[in-house]
């Protein structure tokens, strides 16, 4: 009966194994990916989505094709661009950051859609639930709640004598309200007064700088997608200002931010790869629980901060995950 036993089980088990091929060799799929910036910033930033895919069996040019379109980081890009593709009838859209998961979604209620760094899915209404997404969308969480007061806490061991605190924000992204709102009550008990400046655009980028310099505010703080993807240019503004930065993605430290906190944005990718795949061997997103970070990191630049003429207390160089000297 052992034998037997096992006889049956290896048989299940090739089943599987044959079952799962033929999944990932059959039709060939099609996915159309949303991306906010332009191509040669996304081919960096969607490396670990495209990585993980191959990994789980799908690999392009043979059982899956992949419709790249490009927002130029102009977000008002985003609805045409996402028309255009439904109207190419995608198995499914991936549309990483939440404006282009927004603009998705506008654009189809039927075609899944999969994000890897949305912010409040529910309050935006991309999903009913975390636990029960209900429709055709789910995808990767960065926050479940804001990190910029925690930043904010950082900021002041950092530099405990600011008094006012720069905000870049992006009037299309979800995250820049969001993080807006959850930095003031903590930026008014250290006695910081934050003063805004909008980036809807790359040609906004430097006169925004420029005013939160004439504004002579001590720090910047940001955190939406486009102002990640121009990051490198945002970095080489503000130092030339003297203006130190801050935000949540460990890239932005390594373009010269003076500390991030957040969640690994590779991570994160990789963790949209795995749903991509669920939803494409038949799994709906209605039924796929929104996934959230578990881990966190704090990377420092000291070499950053010192050019600027800033000490980074010993206590925060302890925590940090990361540290560029």
């Amino acid at each position: 009966m052992d034998r037997r036993a096992c006889l049956v089980a290896l048989v299940a088990a090739c089943a599987s194994i044959e079952a799962w091929a033929q999944a990932a060799t059959g039709a060939r799929r099609r996915i159309g990916v949303l991306a906010p910036s332009t191509r040669a910033r996304e081919e960096v930033t969607l490396q670990p989505f495209f990585e993980r895919m191959r990994q789980l069996g799908w690999v392009e040019g043979t059982n899956v094709d992949y419709d790249r379109v490009y927002g130029d980081d102009e977000t008002r890009n985003l609805s045409r661009l996402a028309i255009d593709l439904v109207a190419r009838k995608p198995d499914l859209i991936f549309a990483p950051p939440s404006p282009a998961a927004v603009a998705a979604r506008t654009a189809t209620r039927t075609i899944p859609i999969v994000f890897a760094t949305g912010t409040d899915p529910v309050g935006i209404g991309l999903v009913a639930s975390l636990a029960k997404p209900g429709g055709n969308v789910t995808g990767v969480l960065s926050v479940a709640d804001s990190l910029t007061p925690k930043l904010i806490q950082m900021l002041h061991e950092v530099l405990p004598n600011a008094k006012r605190l720069g905000f870049l924000s992006e009037p299309n992204d979800p995250r820049a309200r969001i993080d807006l709102a959850a930095l003031r009550k903590p930026a008014s008990a250290l006695g910081l007064s934050v003063v805004v400046a909008d980036v809807a655009n790359p040609s906004a980028l430097g006169l925004a700088v420029s005013r939160l310099a004439d504004e002579k505010v001590d720090a910047v703080v940001t955190s939406t997608a486009l102002l990640f993807n121009l990051r490198d240019t945002l970095l080489q503004l503000t130092n030339a200002r003297r203006l130190p930065v801050t935000g949540h993605r460990a890239e932005m430290a390594d373009a010269g931010a003076i500390f991030t906190y957040g969640a690994a944005l590779p991570d994160q990718m990789r963790e949209a790869a795995a749903i991509v795949d669920k939803v494409l061997r038949g799994a709906t997103p209605a039924d796929l629980p929104v996934q959230q970070p578990t881990k966190f990191e704090l990377v420092v630049n000291v070499k950053a901060a010192s050019l600027l003429g800033i000490k980074i207390p010993q206590g925060l160089l302890l925590r940090a995950d990361r540290v560029i000297e």
